[in-house]
Protein backbone atom coordinates (compact mmCIF):
# COMPACT_ATOMS: atom_id res chain seq x y z
CA UNK A 1 0.00 0.00 0.00
CA UNK A 2 1.39 3.56 -1.30
CA UNK A 3 1.86 5.74 1.93
CA UNK A 4 -0.48 8.22 0.75
CA UNK A 5 -3.04 5.77 0.72
CA UNK A 6 -2.64 4.40 4.27
CA UNK A 7 -2.82 8.39 4.96
CA UNK A 8 -5.69 8.74 3.56
CA UNK A 9 -7.24 5.88 4.88
CA UNK A 10 -6.12 6.73 8.48
CA UNK A 11 -7.24 10.18 8.48
CA UNK A 12 -11.14 9.07 7.54
CA UNK A 13 -10.64 6.43 9.92
CA UNK A 14 -9.96 9.51 12.40
CA UNK A 15 -12.73 11.23 10.92
CA UNK A 16 -15.19 8.01 11.07
CA UNK A 17 -14.52 7.75 14.99
CA UNK A 18 -12.72 4.72 16.86
CA UNK A 19 -15.88 2.14 15.73
CA UNK A 20 -16.37 3.16 12.60
CA UNK A 21 -13.00 3.22 11.53
CA UNK A 22 -12.36 -0.18 11.59
CA UNK A 23 -10.43 -0.65 7.73
CA UNK A 24 -7.45 1.50 9.17
CA UNK A 25 -7.19 -1.28 12.01
CA UNK A 26 -5.89 -3.70 9.65
CA UNK A 27 -3.03 -1.98 9.27
CA UNK A 28 -2.42 -1.17 12.76
CA UNK A 29 -0.26 -3.58 14.72
CA UNK A 30 -0.70 -4.70 18.20
CA UNK A 31 2.10 -3.45 20.68
CA UNK A 32 2.87 -4.93 24.36
CA UNK A 33 0.98 -2.71 26.09
CA UNK A 34 -2.01 -2.40 23.60
CA UNK A 35 -4.31 -3.64 21.49
CA UNK A 36 -4.47 -2.06 18.10
CA UNK A 37 -7.89 -0.68 18.53
CA UNK A 38 -6.84 1.10 21.89
CA UNK A 39 -3.78 2.51 19.93
CA UNK A 40 -6.15 4.18 17.34
CA UNK A 41 -8.55 5.74 19.64
CA UNK A 42 -5.65 7.20 21.07
CA UNK A 43 -5.73 9.34 18.02
CA UNK A 44 -9.67 9.46 17.59
CA UNK A 45 -9.74 10.25 21.39
CA UNK A 46 -7.29 13.33 20.66
CA UNK A 47 -8.35 14.50 17.35
CA UNK A 48 -12.05 14.91 19.25
CA UNK A 49 -9.98 16.48 22.29
CA UNK A 50 -8.83 18.94 19.85
CA UNK A 51 -12.11 20.32 18.19
CA UNK A 52 -13.97 20.35 21.60
CA UNK A 53 -10.90 23.06 22.43
CA UNK A 54 -11.30 25.11 19.87
CA UNK A 55 -14.92 25.77 20.60
CA UNK A 56 -14.62 25.84 24.31
CA UNK A 57 -12.33 28.10 23.48
CA UNK A 58 -14.37 30.46 21.08
CA UNK A 59 -17.59 30.15 22.67
CA UNK A 60 -16.54 31.33 26.52
CA UNK A 61 -19.20 32.69 27.89
CA UNK A 62 -21.68 30.08 25.96
CA UNK A 63 -20.40 27.43 28.05
CA UNK A 64 -20.44 30.21 31.14
CA UNK A 65 -23.94 30.30 30.51
CA UNK A 66 -25.38 26.91 30.03
CA UNK A 67 -22.93 24.67 32.41
CA UNK A 68 -19.95 22.94 30.87
CA UNK A 69 -21.89 19.06 30.96
CA UNK A 70 -24.51 20.71 28.52
CA UNK A 71 -22.08 22.14 27.05
CA UNK A 72 -19.92 19.50 26.40
CA UNK A 73 -22.77 17.33 25.36
CA UNK A 74 -23.49 19.79 22.74
CA UNK A 75 -19.84 20.15 21.51
CA UNK A 76 -20.25 16.14 21.00
CA UNK A 77 -22.85 16.33 18.99
CA UNK A 78 -21.69 18.90 16.99
CA UNK A 79 -18.27 17.38 16.09
CA UNK A 80 -20.10 14.22 15.81
CA UNK A 81 -21.96 16.18 12.69
CA UNK A 82 -19.54 18.62 11.55
CA UNK A 83 -16.40 16.50 10.90
CA UNK A 84 -13.23 18.81 10.30
CA UNK A 85 -13.24 19.99 6.41
CA UNK A 86 -11.08 22.83 6.97
CA UNK A 87 -6.91 22.96 6.94
CA UNK A 88 -7.14 26.08 9.12
CA UNK A 89 -8.62 25.23 12.62
CA UNK A 90 -9.82 28.42 13.21
CA UNK A 91 -13.25 27.63 10.76
CA UNK A 92 -13.99 24.51 12.28
CA UNK A 93 -16.37 26.10 14.86
CA UNK A 94 -18.19 28.94 12.49
CA UNK A 95 -21.46 26.99 12.55
CA UNK A 96 -22.04 25.83 16.00
CA UNK A 97 -24.19 28.73 16.42
CA UNK A 98 -26.14 27.38 13.25
CA UNK A 99 -25.82 24.23 14.73
CA UNK A 100 -27.03 24.89 18.01
CA UNK A 101 -30.53 27.14 16.07
CA UNK A 102 -31.13 23.56 14.55
CA UNK A 103 -31.23 21.35 17.38
CA UNK A 104 -34.47 20.38 19.15
CA UNK A 105 -33.25 21.32 22.39
CA UNK A 106 -31.94 24.35 21.78
CA UNK A 107 -33.66 26.02 19.07
CA UNK A 108 -36.00 28.53 21.33
CA UNK A 109 -33.06 29.29 23.32
CA UNK A 110 -32.68 32.62 22.16
CA UNK A 111 -30.37 33.88 24.95
CA UNK A 112 -28.01 31.09 24.28
CA UNK A 113 -27.93 31.55 20.16
CA UNK A 114 -27.64 35.16 20.34
CA UNK A 115 -24.73 35.01 23.00
CA UNK A 116 -23.27 32.46 20.33
CA UNK A 117 -23.74 34.59 17.60
CA UNK A 118 -22.24 37.40 19.44
CA UNK A 119 -19.47 35.08 20.47
CA UNK A 120 -18.89 34.11 16.57
CA UNK A 121 -19.25 37.84 15.21
CA UNK A 122 -16.46 38.52 17.71
CA UNK A 123 -13.92 36.15 16.41
CA UNK A 124 -15.06 36.79 13.01
CA UNK A 125 -14.38 41.19 13.05
CA UNK A 126 -11.04 39.61 14.50
CA UNK A 127 -10.06 37.53 11.75
CA UNK A 128 -11.62 39.86 8.93
CA UNK A 129 -9.57 41.51 6.21
CA UNK A 130 -7.39 44.72 6.96
CA UNK A 131 -8.72 48.11 5.31
CA UNK A 132 -7.56 51.37 5.52
CA UNK A 133 -10.30 53.52 6.90
CA UNK A 134 -11.26 56.58 5.05
CA UNK A 135 -10.41 60.05 6.12
CA UNK A 136 -13.56 62.40 6.63
CA UNK A 137 -11.82 65.39 5.18
CA UNK A 138 -12.26 63.17 1.69
CA UNK A 139 -15.81 64.18 1.40
CA UNK A 140 -14.78 67.52 0.82
CA UNK A 141 -13.86 66.14 -2.74
CA UNK A 142 -18.05 65.75 -3.60
CA UNK A 143 -20.04 68.95 -4.11
CA UNK A 144 -22.84 69.39 -2.18
CA UNK A 145 -25.11 68.58 -5.00
CA UNK A 146 -23.48 64.83 -5.14
CA UNK A 147 -24.25 64.37 -1.64
CA UNK A 148 -27.64 62.41 -2.16
CA UNK A 149 -25.95 60.20 -4.29
CA UNK A 150 -23.00 59.39 -2.34
CA UNK A 151 -22.59 55.40 -1.26
CA UNK A 152 -19.78 54.27 1.07
CA UNK A 153 -17.79 51.29 1.35
CA UNK A 154 -17.23 49.66 4.72
CA UNK A 155 -14.91 47.75 7.12
CA UNK A 156 -14.66 44.17 6.29
CA UNK A 157 -14.54 43.65 10.07
CA UNK A 158 -18.18 45.36 10.78
CA UNK A 159 -21.00 43.45 11.60
CA UNK A 160 -24.66 44.43 12.56
CA UNK A 161 -27.02 41.73 14.79
CA UNK A 162 -29.77 42.11 16.20
CA UNK A 163 -29.30 40.26 19.93
CA UNK A 164 -31.50 39.85 23.21
CA UNK A 165 -31.27 42.49 25.69
CA UNK A 166 -28.59 41.59 27.81
CA UNK A 167 -26.75 39.50 26.14
CA UNK A 168 -23.23 41.87 25.73
CA UNK A 169 -23.90 42.05 29.92
CA UNK A 170 -24.12 38.15 30.16
CA UNK A 171 -20.68 38.14 27.87
CA UNK A 172 -19.01 40.82 30.00
CA UNK A 173 -20.07 38.72 32.66
CA UNK A 174 -19.02 35.40 32.15
CA UNK A 175 -15.59 36.36 30.74
CA UNK A 176 -15.37 38.41 34.10
CA UNK A 177 -16.44 35.21 36.29
CA UNK A 178 -18.80 37.19 37.86
CA UNK A 179 -22.62 36.54 38.25
CA UNK A 180 -24.45 36.18 34.86
CA UNK A 181 -27.03 39.06 35.03
CA UNK A 182 -31.38 37.65 34.12
CA UNK A 183 -32.63 37.65 30.72
CA UNK A 184 -33.10 40.35 28.65
CA UNK A 185 -36.57 41.44 27.87
CA UNK A 186 -36.25 43.19 24.74
CA UNK A 187 -34.08 42.87 21.75
CA UNK A 188 -31.88 45.38 20.78
CA UNK A 189 -28.64 45.91 17.90
CA UNK A 190 -24.65 45.88 17.82
CA UNK A 191 -22.54 46.77 15.91
CA UNK A 192 -19.26 44.65 16.34
CA UNK A 193 -16.12 45.87 14.06
CA UNK A 194 -12.40 45.37 14.69
CA UNK A 195 -10.12 48.26 16.07
CA UNK A 196 -6.40 48.24 17.22
CA UNK A 197 -6.11 44.63 16.73
CA UNK A 198 -9.12 43.97 19.07
CA UNK A 199 -12.56 43.20 18.35
CA UNK A 200 -15.25 46.12 19.87
CA UNK A 201 -18.42 46.51 19.90
CA UNK A 202 -21.14 49.63 20.04
CA UNK A 203 -25.25 49.49 20.61
CA UNK A 204 -27.06 51.55 18.04
CA UNK A 205 -30.68 52.68 18.45
CA UNK A 206 -32.99 51.34 15.76
CA UNK A 207 -32.39 54.24 13.45
CA UNK A 208 -28.52 53.92 13.65
CA UNK A 209 -28.84 50.29 12.93
CA UNK A 210 -31.15 50.72 9.94
CA UNK A 211 -29.04 53.67 8.70
CA UNK A 212 -26.26 51.65 8.25
CA UNK A 213 -27.73 48.38 7.36
CA UNK A 214 -29.04 50.11 4.06
CA UNK A 215 -25.66 52.21 4.37
CA UNK A 216 -23.92 48.36 3.76
CA UNK A 217 -26.07 46.94 1.15
CA UNK A 218 -24.90 50.41 -0.47
CA UNK A 219 -27.55 52.51 -0.87
CA UNK A 220 -27.07 56.35 -1.31
CA UNK A 221 -27.05 58.84 1.55
CA UNK A 222 -30.48 60.74 -0.22
CA UNK A 223 -32.31 57.14 -0.57
CA UNK A 224 -31.33 56.14 3.18
CA UNK A 225 -33.22 59.15 4.46
CA UNK A 226 -35.89 59.12 2.13
CA UNK A 227 -36.21 54.78 4.00
CA UNK A 228 -35.92 56.09 7.12
CA UNK A 229 -38.62 58.59 6.80
CA UNK A 230 -40.82 56.18 4.99
CA UNK A 231 -40.37 53.86 8.04
CA UNK A 232 -41.69 56.25 10.71
CA UNK A 233 -38.31 56.64 12.57
CA UNK A 234 -38.85 60.40 13.60
CA UNK A 235 -35.34 60.64 15.11
CA UNK A 236 -33.82 59.41 11.56
CA UNK A 237 -33.70 63.08 10.38
CA UNK A 238 -31.37 64.31 7.38
CA UNK A 239 -29.26 65.79 9.94
CA UNK A 240 -29.39 63.09 12.34
CA UNK A 241 -27.96 60.86 9.46
CA UNK A 242 -24.93 63.16 8.82
CA UNK A 243 -23.90 62.92 12.60
CA UNK A 244 -23.96 59.22 12.14
CA UNK A 245 -22.15 59.58 9.41
CA UNK A 246 -19.34 61.30 10.97
CA UNK A 247 -19.37 59.03 13.86
CA UNK A 248 -18.85 56.31 11.50
CA UNK A 249 -15.68 57.70 10.07
CA UNK A 250 -14.49 58.99 13.55
CA UNK A 251 -14.69 54.77 14.28
CA UNK A 252 -12.58 53.94 11.26
CA UNK A 253 -15.71 52.01 9.80
CA UNK A 254 -15.64 53.84 6.80
CA UNK A 255 -13.49 52.57 4.16
CA UNK A 256 -14.53 53.83 1.14
CA UNK A 257 -17.02 56.97 -0.62
CA UNK A 258 -18.20 57.25 -4.52
CA UNK A 259 -20.97 59.50 -6.07
CA UNK A 260 -23.22 57.43 -8.12
CA UNK A 261 -24.18 58.81 -11.20
CA UNK A 262 -27.21 60.26 -12.20
CA UNK A 263 -30.37 58.86 -14.23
Amino acid sequence: MRLADLQAMFQAGVLAGAEDGARILESVKNSRQADRTTLFGVYVNAYHARLAEFLAADFPALRALIGEAAFDALADAYIGAQPSRERNARWYTTRFPDFLREQDAWCDNARAIDLAMFERALTDAFDAPDAEALPIEELAAFAPEQWPRLSFTFHPSLILLELEDGTIATHEAAMEQQDLPPPGEGRGHVAIWRADLDSVHCPLEADEFLALSLAMEGHAFGDICQMAAFRDLADASPERLAQMLTGWFQEGLVVGAKAREEG
